[in-house]
């Protein structure tokens, strides 16, 4: 097993007591030198944008904050406060439209303004804890709708999720054809991910811009990791790409967005 720095590229804080403890130390254990950590909406499985404001805060050297945007109902202008709060990126889940919608542009064009990256939720979503989730679509997430924000906006990193399961081939071909997208590997749906990556390696899906994620609880952060640094070589790649999912790719995605 490989034993490299690792950058989490997708990350939640645990709602409750101790949430943000749990999560250091499963870096620590892991070998984590970054993560970025997303806001969700408030009571929906992880903490929202206040709490990831606290933690980025209080340990600034590892946590990147990516703030919770409500797409069509939050002001575009609130890219603009987040910006000022020191917060690295923004995370995307459940539009009421199609994330190319045209109403969501003026959104996108702030954020690349700022060069700040947005990590989207693609493909299938899981069930919400609210009682009434009309308008919840997971159609609206597709991995093709990211393809029209990256041709407009050139100069914005986008990144999506979970390699847009179940849509998996869709999210490698738009990533192929499009320089500014990148793709994480993080969910519960890893061997779907991995048949993917293992059928489509280097026709289409691209392994420098794939990013190890987690996107699950603190304590199941090292399973992931190992799984990745187990499967990887087994699916083709070379030591120097595995190195590249696990860190190298999101390292030269901060410091673009930094430029």
């Amino acid at each position: 097993m490989l034993h490299l720095k690792v950058i989490d590229a997708h990350t939640h804080l645990p709602i409750g007591k101790g949430g943000l403890k749990r999560l250091i130390k499963a870096c620590e254990e892991a070998n984590i030198v970054k993560c970025f950590l997303c806001g969700l909406p408030e009571g929906k499985f992880g903490a929202g944008n206040e709490s990831v404001e606290k933690a980025m805060k209080e340990y600034p050297d590892l946590i990147m904050g990516f703030a919770y945007i409500d797409l069509g109902r939050d002001n575009p202008h609130i890219i603009d406060e987040y910006y000022s709060r020191g917060f690295f990126g923004f995370k995307f889940i459940e539009p009421p439209k199609p994330y190319d919608s045209d109403e969501y542009f003026p959104y996108y064009e702030r954020m690349e303004a700022y060069s700040m990256p947005a990590l989207f939720h693609t493909g299938i979503v899981a069930r919400g804890v609210k009682t009434d989730e009309r308008g919840i679509t997971s159609k609206n997430m597709r991995p093709i709708c990211l393809e029209r924000i990256a041709r407009t906006f050139r100069n914005l990193i986008l990144i999506g999720a979970h390699l847009g399961h179940p849509w998996c081939h869709e999210a490698a071909v738009t990533m192929l054809h499009n320089p500014n997208i990148y793709f994480d590997i993080s969910g519960g749906h890893t061997f779907q991910i991995a048949l993917t990556i293992h059928s489509r390696l280097h026709y289409d899906v691209d392994a420098g811009r794939l990013l190890f994620g987690s996107d699950s609880t603190p304590e199941n952060i090292i399973k992931y990791l190992h799984y990745w640094q187990i499967i990887l070589p087994q699916l083709g790649l070379t030591r120097n790409e595995v190195e590249s999912i696990l860190y190298r790719n999101a390292l030269n995605l901060i410091n673009k967005a930094r430029k």
